[in-house]
Formats: C-alpha cells, structure tokens, sequence
C-alpha cells in the first residue's frame, strides 16, 4: 500500500504541470484568434471571462487525456532512471503492480471525463455559441476592414479601400444592395463616416461625393445613374449593446448522447421510409411496363399495321407518354436515393459524435497502457522525455481521429472503427511493450529508444530553428 501511495504520489506533480501547459497552449492559439473582434467590441471583463471559462470545457476535455500520457511517461521514467523500479524488481515486486493502480485511477478520470463530456462540455459549446453571436452582432463596423468584401451586414455587402485610423474615415466605398428581385443597388462613394443612431440599433453611414446605380426590376432597360454631394446610408436591426438570444437550434457538438441518439433515430426512420418509398415506386413502375408489354403482345400484327398506318400521330403521343413516365419515375427514384444517401450521413455524422465523446475519454487508459511502459523501459525521465515521445502518440492518435471522422462522415468506413481505430492501434502497441517489459526485451540504449531520441531530437531543432 505505501508503494501504492508512493507512485500516486508521484503523478500528481507531472499531472498538474503538464495538463496547466497543454491547457495553456490551447488557450494561447484561441486569444490569438478571437482578442482582436472581442477587445475591439469594447466588452467589460466580466464578458471576456465568461468567453474563456465556456471554452475552456473543450480545452480540458482535449489536455486531460494528454496530460495523462505525460505524466505518466515523466513519473515512471523519473523512477526508472533513479533505478527505483530496479530496487523494486529486486524486492521481487512485478512492474506491473505499479501500473496496477495508475489504471484504476485512470478508469475513474476515464468515467468522469465520459459524463464531463457529455453534459458539461456540450452545454459549455451552446452558451459559447449564443455568446458569441451575441458578441458579433455588437459593433458590426468592427469588421470592416480595408480591401475586404463585408458580408456580416442584413441585406448589404461593403467593400472599403482605405479607412483613415486617426478619424475612421472610410475611402473609396462601394456598396452593394441586395435586392428581393433583380440586380443589387450598387452606391459608390468618394468617403464616408459612421456613427450609431436610434440608442445603437441603427448604424448610419454619411457619404460624400458618389453615384447610385438602379437597374429597373421590372423592366432591365430602365438603368439609372443619380448623382449625389452627400447621402445616408442606415443599416437597421444593429445593435450597440450586447443583447443575448436564446437559440433552440443545436449542433451535433451541443448535445448530449441522449439528443443525439434521437436524431439517429429519426434519421434512420426517414432512411426506412425512403427505402420502403423506392422499393414500392420500382415495384410500380415493372409493373406498368410489363402490363404495356403484354398489352403490346396481345395484339395482332395485321391490327397494329392498320393502327399504325390510320394513327400514327396517337402511336407517337403514346410513346411519348411512355417515355415521360419513365422518366418521371427515374428522377423520383434519384431523389429517394439521394435522401436515402443523405439521412444515412446525417446518423453516421452523429454517431461519430457520440463515439468520439467515449473514445477520447477512454484514451486515458489507452495513454496509461503505453506510457506507462514505455518510461520504465526508457530509463530516463524529465519533461524532455515527456515532450519527445508523447509528440508520436499525439500526433498518430489525433491524425487517426480525424482521419477517421473524415471517412465516417463519407460513408467509406463505420463510425465505430473510425472513432476507435485510434484507441485500439494505440492499445494494441502498449499491450505489446508491456509484455516486452515484463520479458525485458527492451532497454533504454536499446536500438529502438535510441531511434526514438534521434527522432526527437531532430523535431526539437527544427522547432527551435523555424518555429
């Protein structure tokens, strides 16, 4: 039991550290992408925090498995390269009984990262979702930019060739009005400036020096060019304020398994109804064109020369009609399969999903099972081997995720493999190095680590000389 506490003990320090530093890296790439739109909306800190809490769920759900893998690579191989795991070995204690306990651990955070992620962490995605439609309907004039096409606006798209920074001042605008019918209003203008009215619901733009450009709608060969020294320009329904709206709609990664399974549910009761709605319209159809062929049989060629002979026109009004019904029931058995095909991706989309909640939290396990091993064998331990030979195993487990999500949501492979190809490739290679560490088939100066080091070593200059 103390050598129980012992090892424990010794993961918590690595844990920590390396689930603080992944998770700081991930929060690091997300400011880098969003700090600019929400410090340029003017929010109080209350709502910039509000923001990193409810996306710091998916940074955890993706840190913890792999703080698990580095810590156990860090701890074991601190140990092993203090020959502490040698002293136990010569106490007659398996190496396998120190891994005993960290998996049991492991299966505990493997079940409460399960229900983290399937109720904390969607919920976190929708608030965030709300949040930041909320943030981008605030200040719309944030995003004009100069020599971009501007889309955010209703109805409207902006383009801008210079802004002035010290006054804001727009340069060179043209403005696209879409219409309900026909060509879009085109308004160009030498400069404008902006500015909020009707308590920041109404963004007004006062331009100077243009032409509007009307094309009649109903009749293309009116075109008119009107002049102007100066014109407003409203854009309504903005808003100056951060006004909340509730959304009802929610993605695949905003629902729990529960929700999820319905939508499979009823996706697949749409593919049985479309199956069953083809099957019948095939069925339909050889009928009909049997009935025409016996009925064309039946009748005696000296009849059908007359008949052809007195009404050929009706002969072809016949086949005519012959050939649109066989056409008709073409195209509608193309769009039974075409739904057929599209409600069978829109359940295996979903069911990767919901495998992907159990995969990743179950790699926790998978990541004890390999590194576990792996640093006692290594007979080295630090941050360095953390870095180096957790970099492999991340980059293999989350190329064969993605990889894998990609395929499913094509239809080529099952979303069962796809989500769990990456566990099983992965657990299949701890197996195996545990088995070899309890044969003492590998060393630390074996050919293999020392292979692995090189390749560690050559990724750690490159990222020192060009990152």
């Amino acid at each position: 039991m103390i050598l129980v506490r012992y090892v424990l003990k010794e993961l918590i320090a690595p844990f920590l550290a390396s689930l603080f530093g992944i998770t700081f890296l991930f929060v690091v790439d997300f400011l880098v992408k969003i700090l600019d739109n929400v410090l340029s909306k003017g929010l109080p800190a209350s709502t910039v925090l509000e923001i990193f809490v409810l996306n710091l769920a998916w940074m955890l759900s993706l840190s913890i498995p792999m703080a698990v893998l580095v810590s156990c690579l860090m701890a074991f191989g601190r140990m092993s390269g203090d020959q502490e795991i040698t002293a136990v070995k010569a106490a007659g204690v398996s190496p396998v009984s120190l891994i005993r306990p960290v998996f049991i651990v492991g299966m505990l955070l493997s079940v409460l990262l399960m229900l983290f992620n399937n109720w904390v962490l969607p919920e976190a995605n929708h608030r965030s979702v709300e949040l930041m439609n909320a943030v981008s309907r605030k200040k719309p004039h944030v995003f004009i930019d100069a020599g971009k096409l501007i889309t955010q606006f209703p109805d409207v798209q902006l383009w801008v060739s210079r802004i002035d920074p010290s006054s804001g001042t727009l340069y060179g605008i043209q403005v696209f009005e879409l219409e309900h019918k026909g060509p879009p209003r085109i308004v160009y203008a030498d400069s404008a400036s902006m500015e909020y009215v009707d308590n920041g619901a109404t963004l007004m733009f006062k331009l100077r020096s243009g032409e509007t450009h009307v094309v009649d709608a109903d009749d293309p060969s009116n075109y008119f060019r009107i002049r102007f020294f100066a014109q407003d320009l409203a854009l309504k329904n903005v808003d100056d304020r951060l006004e909340r709206r509730s959304r009802s709609y929610r993605s695949d990664r905003e629902m729990p398994v529960e929700m999820m399974l319905d939508v499979v549910h009823d996706a697949e009761a749409r593919y049985d109804t479309a199956f069953i709605e083809a099957k019948e319209r095939r069925l339909s159809s050889l009928h009909e064109l049997r009935t025409r062929l016996e009925l064309d049989t039946i009748v005696p060629s000296e009849v059908k020369s007359s008949y052809e002979a007195d009404d050929s026109s009706k002969v072809r009004r016949s086949l005519t009609k012959l050939r649109m019904s066989e056409m008709s029931v073409l195209r509608t058995t193309e769009r039974l399969y075409g739904r057929m095909e599209s409600e069978k991706k829109r359940s295996a989309q979903y069911l990767v999903e919901i495998h992907k909640k159990f995969s990743t939290s179950a790699a926790c396990l998978v990541f004890i099972l390999i590194g576990a091993p792996l640093g006692i064998m290594a007979r080295k331990g630090g941050i360095g081997t953390g870095i180096i030979y957790s970099l492999a195993f991340f980059v293999i487990f989350w190329v064969c995720l993605i990889g894998g999500e990609n395929l499913a949501d094509r239809l080529i492979i099952s979303p069962e493999l796809a989500m769990w190809a990456p566990n099983i490739i992965i657990g299949a290679f701890g197996i195996f190095i545990t088995i070899a560490m309890v044969r003492d088939r590998f060393s630390g100066d074996s050919k293999f680590f020392r292979a692995v080091r090189k390749v560690g070593r050559i990724f750690t200059f490159f990222t020192r000389r060009f990152g």
